[in-house]
């Protein structure tokens, strides 16, 4: 064997292995991206089931006000502005719990599942005679990004839910 063969037999070993290497390389960056993704849904429901958690622990009186507020008969007038307040920031905690979780699905980090039921939920609520005069205080608070409030306001159905029109699936 000359030189030039040896060479030769050297370079299509060193083409196979970095082919082999890329390979490789591309298996464990589609597993750490799965890893991600399943480590950001897990946090996702976490965070959720930690403010629900939260919440139970909450004064009995500050818990009987915010179910209050969940329900369509109540106004942002029926409360006072302490128990508007405290409703205000526990459900500010949650939106902005959101905003994290849409910015985590916007870059393909979250399962866009768990992100149209939260958006869902979210649209629905504010969609509640107390809650569209809260969103509308929270908007001119500055505390969301406006590409998340477009994204809110836009959930399928949010037009037809806020002028008070049933849909039948809220």
């Amino acid at each position: 064997m000359n030189w030039d063969a040896i060479g030769a037999v050297g370079e299509i070993v060193g083409a196979f292995a970095v082919v082999v290497s890329i390979a490789y390389l591309s298996i464990q960056i589609r597993s750490s991206t799965k890893a991600t993704k399943a480590s950001a849904g897990f946090e996702a429901a976490h965070s959720w089931a930690m403010t629900n958690e939260w919440i139970i622990g909450l004064d009995s009186e500050l818990k009987k006000k915010i179910a209050e507020s969940y329900q369509s008969g109540y106004t942002w007038s029926d409360f006072t502005p302490e128990e508007r307040l405290n409703i205000s920031i526990t459900n500010r905690a949650l939106f902005q719990k959101l905003e994290g979780q849409y910015f985590l699905m916007k870059y393909d980090f979250l399962d866009g599942g768990i992100w149209q039921k939260r958006s869902k939920w979210a649209a629905s609520l504010i969609a509640q005679p107390f809650y569209k005069e809260w969103w509308k205080q929270e908007k001119l608070q500055h505390i969301y990004s406006d590409e998340f409030i477009h994204e809110i306001e836009s959930v399928e159905n949010f037009e037809m839910q806020v002028a008070g029109i049933e849909d039948g699936d809220t």
